[in-house]
């Protein structure tokens, strides 16, 4: 599984480091590529020759200063990752550049810690937003106040339209980290009884038979955002794992019209986005 884990070598973006370092724990497989951007301007008054020598000697520098940020983080636990690599990119926008470097290097997953406790909150702000809205690469998005805390169960919500293919993913990742994956959906009135049907069978079949389907009834008198805090409030699983569209109205739509959303015990635990 190979991470592609974003720092700007401040304290928030630290949650991300610490939870590619619990996967590692957790797993053989995970190499992991600490990556950091950063925009060099180039004064009017200096040579080609000049400016190239001092990005390189820079790139040198900071590659240092990652390797020691990294290392002060996870500590001996660096010898639990399978490969690791330091990259200093020269960027002009952070956005695109973790996006293209993710595609470009056939990253599994983009990590990325968010400022704050409010994580499906903070999804809608700044550079998160972006990559969530329009990265390939599925995104790990970290609280910054996370501490390294061993995944027993994942919870994947599912809206039952491609069941099988979404489930297929996350059953890849949660065997990954040898983790126990739940799977929660709420029962609609519009939706396709027949479909509904052949997808609850599936939990049934051999091949998903330690997956554990909760259907819970909708309440439509409360936002998604605090249906969900509910059941994971009472669930306790350390990973929320969602698919969406990569347009902002889903977000816009789902998670901003709840003003609780920060305050929720959702917002507190790492979320994983595919791209549906």
């Amino acid at each position: 599984m190979k991470l592609l884990v974003t720092t700007d070598f401040s304290v928030n973006s630290k949650g991300a480091i610490r939870f590619a370092q619990m996967l590692a724990k957790q797993s053989n497989e995970i190499e992991a590529t600490f990556y950091h951007t950063v925009h060099f301007l180039k004064p009017t008054k200096w040579s080609d020759i000049f400016y190239k020598t001092f990005i390189q000697e820079e790139i040198e520098r900071l590659t240092a200063e990652l390797k020691k940020f990294v290392y002060s983080t996870i500590g001996e636990d660096k010898n639990k990752f399978a490969n690791i690599k330091f990259v200093i990119d020269s960027a002009i926008s952070t956005e695109k550049d973790i996006i293209r470097y993710a595609e470009k290097n056939k990253m599994d997953f983009i990590c990325i810690a968010t400022q704050g406790a409010g994580v499906l909150r903070k999804i809608m702000g700044t550079h998160t937003s972006y990559i969530v809205n329009n990265s390939k690469t599925p995104v790990l998005v970290i609280p910054s106040h996370y501490r390294a805390k061993v995944l027993k169960k994942v919870t994947y919500l599912s809206d039952f339209e491609n069941l099988k293919k979404e489930i297929d993913k996350v059953s890849k990742f949660s065997g990954t980290v040898k983790c126990g994956l739940d799977v929660l959906h709420y029962s609609s009135i519009i939706f396709d009884k027949n479909k509904f049907e052949r997808n609850k069978s599936l939990f049934s079949t051999e091949e998903y038979k330690n997956i554990k389907l909760n259907i819970v009834k909708n309440n439509l008198e409360l936002s998604l955002v605090d249906r969900i805090s509910q059941f994971i409030s009472k669930s306790k699983p350390e990973l929320l794992i969602m698919f969406t569209k990569r347009e902002k109205s889903f977000f816009e739509t789902i998670f901003l019209p709840s003003k609780s959303a920060e305050l929720t015990y959702t917002t507190k635990i790492p979320v994983l986005i595919y791209s549906k």
